[in-house]
């Protein structure tokens, strides 16, 4: 295709010219990868040995493909008030805080 400047390419030309996206992950961020020491569970002081005094103080949901499996685990942070100890980590998919729904 020879190129006036006098004349300007067509949308479609421009576009028939460009290569095609490589057809890889459609996430261009990529969640990190989670080693075997992670820990993943759900809201436990470990010092009272309860979830008695547990208060949430943040809960991010699990994220899922198209296909439904599961890309991201959720995360919580929260800290126990009968101990004041602070904690954040990954939960188990299934797990969401009780009385908690998306909608």
């Amino acid at each position: 295709m020879t190129l006036n400047p006098a004349r300007p390419m067509s949308a479609a030309a421009r576009l028939e010219s460009l290569p095609h996206a490589s057809l890889g992950r459609l996430d261009p961020h990529p969640a990190p990868a989670r080693s075997e020491n992670d820990y993943v569970g759900i809201p436990y002081c470990e010092r009272c040995g309860t979830d008695e005094f547990i208060y949430l103080e943040a809960f991010i949901p699990a994220k899922h493909r198209r296909d439904g499996s599961v890309s991201q685990l959720g995360e919580v942070t929260y800290f126990c008030s009968g101990c004041d100890d602070f904690s954040a980590h990954a939960v188990p998919a299934s797990w969401a805080p009780p009385g908690w729904y998306l909608g």
